[in-house]
């Protein structure tokens, strides 16, 4: 990825991830299937998978990759990632930073979840994009 799509993908997660915490109570919890159906219903078209564990005490990690990939989900495949669903908004803050920080993520975060794609393809990040802004926005 680019510095400059790079650049572009920061701005734009980060103004989604503050707009989405402003629109919370501070008391929304999201697990992961209500997190990827918010976004399909705001038209992400993402597919949840197999739980990853974590091995860290309060984050429970799915894979996830955008729908029309092939074969199991396993995390490998083009546009594929991860969510991460933690204790709260702060936890998830603050791993959405660790994980925005790392140049081969783009990174999203909606109330308690953070979304780590090391592979998206520009319409796959413009329609997660419109998506995370649909949700900020009450849509």
């Amino acid at each position: 990825m680019s510095a400059a799509v790079h650049r572009f993908s920061t701005v734009s997660a980060v103004a989604i991830a503050i707009a989405l915490a402003g629109c919370s109570s501070g008391e929304d919890q999201l697990s992961a299937e209500a997190a990827v159906a918010a976004l399909n219903q705001a038209g992400a078209e993402l597919e949840l998978g197999e739980s990853l564990g974590s091995g860290v005490a309060g984050i429970d990690l799915y894979v996830v990759r955008f729908s029309g990939g092939s074969g199991p989900l396993q995390g490998d495949a083009h546009g594929s990632g991860a969510v991460a669903v933690l204790e709260d908004e702060e936890a998830a803050l603050s791993e959405f930073e660790r994980c925005d920080s790392a140049v081969s993520f783009v990174c999203f975060r909606a109330a308690n979840t953070v979304f780590r794609f090391d592979s998206i393809s520009a319409e796959e990040q413009a329609r997660i994009t419109a998506s995370m802004r649909s949700l900020a926005a009450g849509g």
